[in-house]
């Protein structure tokens, strides 16, 4: 056994504390702007690789033996934003990388270590800096549309919003007009209910449950992104990454196969609500398929615009370019892909806005439940086998690609030097968590919970006393919680069948769990968690989410990236960042729904419908 083991195994190890503290410190900033104010200022960003400049050395073996534990860093890459030209200003070199690198090396020297750059992030001299924070003449095409399309829409929401104010309540109001009113879209955020259908009633504490799954989901991100950045105490998130209650953020992610349910469930159910009056058929996709994308693109759209154009002229700092800007310039070269709702299948190594994913698969998955369903409506006696067979053919599906190419559950890869590139290279993210195929299993769960809730409300079968039923339903929460945990299990296993098993069931027996809880809540099942989730509040909150969701990414990141110093991490700094970010993605959220969501929907619903 090594050293390290040796002294990881103790419960107390002053031994280990004091070499611990002898490595090299993993993350260092010098101050930018103080750099960057100096007419000859220069700072770089980069990733050195550390050797030693002499063997045996028994610090930097230990480096590389701590190293070798997935839950830790690489102690043998340091991440370094040096003032070069403060810190070697006797440095004389033209080419910036080459002047970074000797300036580096001489700190090395110091050290006993030879370093090469592995990553340049960027280079930045003074005269850019200043030409990006004064020069509005950089302002490119893509800036420039983007400007001109808020301006629209803000000309379009106070022309509706005088509009609806000059006439009185009794006079009709035309349409087109009327759905870019401030006031309208008010009335329809916080309604209590608008159709006053008393089956789709049952369904309100859907939103309390979709509120708290977006907050599991904010909470997540946010540990994410501190692990991302630079870290002034990496110990801290080393330790975490081992304990065994991490695997509720670890493993917690797989939440989203929730919102896949409760999509696919609204879906089909509404589906089965409007045949009762209507002959639906196959010809009717085309204006599904319009009517959702109505609903998500605008605000989806205007987000990932904004992403790509705006977002890096809002701060600065030494860890701007490298959050901020690479991310916003990845939205301007795939923002075509999420137009088509394609861009986890267009070069899913480059990720504009990690959520964006979902949302690519939730329209994917949508055009493909929504035929499945107008199909389904001619066998509805059969609707059932069919679709569970269905969800079974797709399980061993995913069981089979996962043998076949290797690809493992995310709580197998979530490792802090994983999570800092945000999976680059692992292909079990790009090609299994984000893909459309990996979350068919859950659309399945949904279209099966829509129709035998729909079988059961027309058999007049009621749930809401049955004992067994409310058991299950209170028990619902520890159970996907405990499925959650049985990560810390699930890892001790290497085999290719069990990988590939797990990998398979993970996701669908979680959302077999989450659609039990929906088909309860719709039953009337239970009662305090059912009241909690049915709270008035959380109705307004549910129907923002799709904003809250768009947003949050870029509120969380500007908060951390705009840091001129690496950041302390703690569970408490990580809930205040989350915090923070929940409470301004809300109140940002409130324009984007009333300016942009609703108004753009009205629009093209008076249109064609």
């Amino acid at each position: 056994m090594s050293i390290v083991k040796v002294l990881l195994t103790t419960s107390f190890c002053p031994r280990l504390h004091e070499d611990y503290a002898k490595f090299p410190r993993l993350f260092h900033l010098d101050d930018y702007e103080t750099c960057l104010s100096q007419p000859e200022g220069l700072y770089c960003l980069g990733i050195f690789h550390a050797q030693p400049l002499r063997k045996p050395d028994r610090i930097y073996e230990l480096m590389e033996e701590y190293s070798k534990d997935p839950h830790h860093f690489n102690r043998t890459r340091l991440h370094r934003g040096y003032c070069v030209s403060a810190r070697c200003p006797h440095i004389v070199e033209a080419n910036s990388t080459l002047r970074l690198e000797k300036c580096a090396a001489q700190w090395g020297k110091s050290r006993a270590l030879r370093l090469s750059l592995l990553n340049l992030q960027y280079c930045s001299t003074h005269a850019e800096e200043y030409a990006r924070n004064h020069d509005p003449e950089q302002l490119d095409v893509p800036e420039r549309l983007f400007l001109t399309v808020v301006s629209v829409l803000l000309a379009l929401n106070f022309v509706g919003t005088m509009y609806d104010a000059v006439l009185s309540d009794d006079v009709k109001r035309n349409s087109y007009l009327a759905a870019w009113s401030l006031r309208c879209n008010w009335r329809k955020l916080t309604a209590s209910y608008e159709d006053g259908d008393p089956r789709l009633q049952a369904l309100l504490p859907v939103q309390g449950f979709r509120v708290l799954l977006l907050v599991l989901i904010i909470g997540t991100h946010s540990g994410c992104i501190h692990d991302m950045t630079y870290v002034y105490n990496p110990r801290f998130i080393e330790r975490m990454a081992k304990h065994p209650n991490l695997m509720l953020f670890m493993n917690g992610t797989s939440v989203t196969q929730a919102f896949v349910v409760l999509s696919n469930f609204l879906l089909a159910y509404n589906v089965l609500l409007f045949s009762k009056t209507h002959q639906l058929s196959l010809k009717m996709l085309p204006y599904a398929i319009i009517k959702r994308i109505s609903r998500i693109t605008p605000v989806y759209l205007l987000l990932v615009g904004y992403a790509a154009t705006w977002w890096p002229k809002l701060s600065s700092g030494p860890l701007w370019p490298m959050l901020v800007d690479s991310e916003s310039a990845i939205c301007r070269k795939k923002f075509w892909s999420h137009v088509l709702f394609i861009n986890n299948l267009v070069s899913p190594q480059d990720i504009c806005l990690v959520q964006t994913w979902f949302l690519a698969v939730d329209m994917q998955l949508y055009i493909f439940a929504s035929a499945l369903t107008l199909l389904l409506l001619n066998y509805r006696s059969k609707a059932l086998r069919i679709l569970i067979t269905l969800f079974f053919a797709s399980v061993l599906l995913n069981a089979g690609l996962a043998y076949a190419f290797e690809w493992k559950s995310l709580v197998f890869f979530v490792y802090p030097e994983n999570l800092r590139t945000m999976y680059r290279g692992i292909g079990s993210f790009a090609h299994l968590y984000m893909s459309p195929w990996g979350s068919l299993p859950a659309c399945f769960v949904g279209l099966i919970v829509a129709f035998l809730h729909h079988r059961a409300q027309e058999q007049g079968r009621k749930f809401n006393d049955n004992e067994a039923m409310t058991f299950i339903y209170n028990m619902g929460i520890p159970l996907i919680v405990s499925w959650i945990m049985a990560g810390n299990w699930a890892k001790a296993y290497t085999s290719p069948l069990f990988l590939a098993a797990y990998a398979a069931l993970e996701k669908p027996l979680l959302s077999i769990m989450f659609g039990f809880m929906i088909f309860a809540i719709a039953n009337q099942v239970g009662t305090w968690l059912r009241e909690w989730f049915g709270w008035r509040g959380w109705h307004a909150m549910g129907r923002m989410s799709l904003s809250v969701l768009m947003v949050h990414w870029c509120i969380n990141m500007a908060l951390v990236a705009s840091k001129p110093q690496p950041v302390v991490s703690s569970f408490i700094a990580a809930c205040v960042d989350a915090l923070a970010t929940l409470a301004f993605s809300y109140l940002t959220a409130i324009p984007l729904t009333l300016m942009v969501e609703y108004p753009v929907q009205k629009t093209i619903n008076a249109l064609l419908f």
